[in-house]
């Protein structure tokens, strides 16, 4: 299933909200948001700058002064939204020619100048280590230059500087420890859009998650390309299983998640970590990407999906509360039937909560675009694309439906999407709860008796408050 989850890459696109009692003739910004949990706290980090130059922002991109796109690269079909974005752009440029449009992220960093050829009227590429200037770039831009590309490594964590207003949720925040990847999947354009791993001390990070809690944040995301890589490159006694210990003796810190992992770094130190923790969610996203080994090793995953299979085991066995989340892709380059049928078997041994299915794609100067053929037919990939879906569905609907009749902690998010009279939250293991109750209880835990449930979420009645 690919459900919406600010958790996980689901290439999702959002407009940032507008700043509420904006002066009247103070420039606005539209800014919009494509792909991963990492890009949204990247346009974090662009809104506070561009707060502090007094730039407001709008939802509307017609009442732009400035209208930027933070972009992913890790599908074609995330580009593709981006492009047809700046195709509309086009007249819009021609009609007010001091309109600023510029290109953030993983898709400027992977296209660079290209890009300018093909849409000449963006102003800005801004690559995925330059956020921290994006304020200035604008103002050169509204001064008169352009077009200006910035693709450098200026600024390898730029969230260090962190305006913690411009949060876009109150009682939620992501936190960076750890950016790029050393790492060379075959099929995977984050080494060259994000560049080689940089990490924060120990020391900052746990500051910036006190600062929060402060701020009233009570649940923290740790990101990372690959955070449970963390403390390879800081050496001394720096891990991910050192720094959840230590995060979680902050007070008032109800919730500690950390995405994405990689499966041969998950370290017993590690599980025992997730166990012990009592902040510590009890979930883990853990691609698996295929269940067959031939697949894998085209992958250059560095694993078998016998070792895989092990691990979880093993984790099942330090921490047996926690559920596991995956990606699989289909179709990837050579995947014969069975292969295939490998992949399925695996999602039905393991029984994930939630699995993020993609087709493949090819993604420009990846090792799989230079050495392999995309040789399975579109209506093959699209074909078991919804084969492994349905899969999925069935387990989580027989999953979901075993929690009928359960007392669920929730942390309560805000108004459902589909009724705004509904509020959801989600359990430690990042199931959706939908439930009636007062919006005051946003941002604190309840107990919810869980009396339905779907294949994407569950739905009862307050139990009690539970702070």
């Amino acid at each position: 299933m690919n459900p919406s989850s600010p958790l996980l890459p689901v290439l999702a696109a959002a407009p940032i909200a507008p700043d509420p009692g904006a002066a009247a003739g103070v420039p606005k910004v539209f800014l919009e948001t494509f792909g991963c949990q990492m890009n949204f706290l990247d346009s974090e980090l662009v809104r506070g700058r561009m707060a502090e130059r007094r730039y407001a922002f709008t939802p509307r991109r017609d009442d732009a002064d400035v209208i930027a796109f933070n972009t992913c690269a890790v599908r074609d079909h995330a580009e593709e939204r981006v492009r047809a974005r700046l195709h509309e752009l086009k007249r819009a440029k021609e009609r007010r020619p001091g309109l600023v449009v510029a290109v953030l992220g993983c898709m400027a960093q992977r296209e660079g100048e290209a890009l300018l050829d093909r849409f000449p009227h963006v102003d800005i590429l801004c690559g995925t280590r330059e956020f921290g200037r994006i304020d200035a770039l604008v103002e050169a831009v509204r001064s008169g230059g352009g077009p200006i590309v910035a693709l450098g490594e200026h600024d390898p964590l730029p969230d260090w500087k962190r305006d913690l207003s411009q949060r876009p949720h109150r009682h939620s925040a992501y936190v960076t420890i750890q950016r790029g990847c050393d790492r060379a999947c075959t099929f995977c354009v984050v080494p060259r859009t994000r560049g080689p791993e940089v990490e924060r001390t120990m020391d900052d990070l746990e500051r910036e998650v006190r600062a929060l809690v402060a701020d009233g944040v009570v649940d923290v995301t740790l990101l990372g390309q690959i955070v449970n890589a963390y403390g390879r490159k800081s050496g001394g006694d720096a891990s991910l299983a050192r720094l959840l210990r230590r995060l979680d003796r902050v007070p008032g810190l109800a919730r500690l998640r950390f995405v994405t992992s990689f499966p041969t770094l998950l370290t017993p130190d590690l599980m025992q970590a997730v166990q012990d923790c009592e902040t510590v969610v009890s979930y883990l996203h853990l691609p698996v990407q295929s269940g067959a080994n031939s697949c894998l090793r085209r992958m250059a995953r560095g694993y078998t999906a016998e070792s895989y299979l092990r691990l979880v085991d093993r984790l099942r066995e330090v921490a047996p509360k926690v559920e596991l989340a995956t990606d699989v892709i289909v179709g990837f380059c050579g995947e014969s039937d069975a292969e295939f049928a490998a992949t399925a078997e695996l999602m039905r041994r393991i029984e994930f909560v939630q699995a993020f299915i993609f087709k493949y794609s090819v993604r420009p100067g990846t090792a799989a675009e230079k050495l392999l053929p995309d040789d399975v037919p579109l209506a093959v990939k699209e074909a078991r694309n919804q084969e492994l879906l349905r899969l999925q569905e069935a387990i989580q609907r027989r999953r979901n439906r075993a929690r009928i009749g359960a007392l669920e902690r929730v942390l309560v998010d805000g108004p459902s999407k589909r009724d705004r009279t509904v509020l959801s939250g989600r359990t430690s293991a990042n199931r959706i709860v939908h439930f009636r109750g007062d919006a005051a209880l946003i941002g604190q835990q309840v107990d919810v008796r869980v009396r339905d449930a779907t294949a994407l979420s569950l739905s009862g009645d307050i139990a009690a408050a539970a702070g």
